[in-house]
């Protein structure tokens, strides 16, 4: 049935196209030459978001129709013109629109069936194409952890159930395929800039996160999660402070003071920006990670002063120091 299918075309926005091949890339969908498999993405997408978006089509055809009804035409009437407006309306963003970029895929096993049921049930008058473009269209709209929770929706799925259920898990990436240990998953938190989903979970005595798009499959084990209050304000923090960064169990304060020139840095530098506990003068005080703040004030050379904790002081002190050597000896080499 594969081999009935060439490759499906679909007239695009550069920008959605752009956005397609990002989160491709965001979502680690490769080919062997290291190149973004966006064909291998789309075909996920396709699997993974086809009865969500069928259902929203749904609710929107039946909306419609609801206010056809109290119109004078009849319900088949009322029908075609519906599916009319469905068609027409992407048809007439294509005329206003520049679709300059095209994407085309070719299907997988996985996605043919489905394929061959919006042909033969769901076009109603428009065309193959026309059908991806408003799914692509719809999942575009959405913000960045929304689509990747929709392109890991199995994975998603299996977490929520086990944190439902206070169970442990195996977490299978591609890094532990062989040398996996019972986790015990917590909650989903969602960074400030809406970028990603993270698994919280507590292995040992250590509380952490997995990103959800890194994660392969999850297996619910019948050993139950326990969970202390010490190891619920770790998470509290990580999901308020930054899922992404590591957090020891008991939370210190940091403090940092910036120069004029820091402080106008601090407000213009605002992704992933570490969140102020409060502002004495040109004081800054913390209680997030110690790496989001190296990451962070990496930046700010000589604008800012760290006086507490002394382990972040020398931290930075090593980077600006292998970031002169390296500077130097460049200078020598190019000499």
């Amino acid at each position: 049935m594969q081999d009935n299918y060439e490759k499906i075309k679909i007239a695009l926005p550069q920008n959605l196209l752009e956005l397609i091949d990002r989160d491709a890339e965001s979502f680690d969908f490769f080919k062997k030459d290291k190149s973004v498999n966006r064909s291998g993405f789309v075909n996920a997408l396709l699997v993974a978001y086809f009865d969500a978006f069928r259902q929203k089509e749904a609710e929107e055809r039946a909306h419609l129709l609801a206010l056809a009804k109290k119109s004078s035409l009849s319900e088949k009437d009322s029908s075609l013109f519906i599916d009319s407006i469905i068609a027409e309306g992407y048809k007439g963003y294509v005329k206003k629109a520049n679709y300059s970029a095209s994407l085309s895929f070719r299907p997988t096993k996985e996605s043919i069936y489905i394929i061959s049921h919006i042909e033969s049930n769901l076009l109603k008058g428009s065309t193959l194409s026309d059908y991806f473009r408003r799914m692509l269209f719809a999942y575009g709209s959405l913000p960045q952890f929304r689509r990747e929770a929709i392109v890991f929706k199995d994975v998603y799925k299996k977490a929520s159930k086990a944190i439902e259920d206070k169970k442990q898990v195996y977490v299978y990436t591609a890094n532990n395929a062989g040398q996996r240990k019972p986790i015990s998953p917590y909650g989903f938190a969602v960074v400030a800039e809406e970028t990603y989903n993270y698994l919280l979970y507590k292995e040992g005595c250590d509380c952490r996160s997995f990103r959800l798009s890194k994660i392969k499959d999850i297996i619910e084990l019948d050993s139950p999660a326990v969970f202390d209050e010490v190891d619920q304000d770790v998470f509290r923090r990580l999901a308020e402070y930054g899922p992404q960064y590591s957090y020891s169990r008991h939370p210190f304060e940091t403090e940092i003071v910036l120069t004029e020139k820091g402080q106008s840095l601090f407000k213009k530098l605002y992704v992933y920006r570490p969140k102020v506990e409060r502002i004495e003068d040109n004081h800054y005080f913390f209680r997030c990670s110690l790496d989001q703040l190296e990451q962070y004030f990496r930046r700010f050379g000589a604008e800012c002063q760290v006086i507490k904790p002394e382990r972040l002081r020398q931290r930075l002190i090593t980077y600006y120091k292998k970031a002169y050597q390296s500077l130097i000896t460049n200078n020598l080499q190019g000499q």
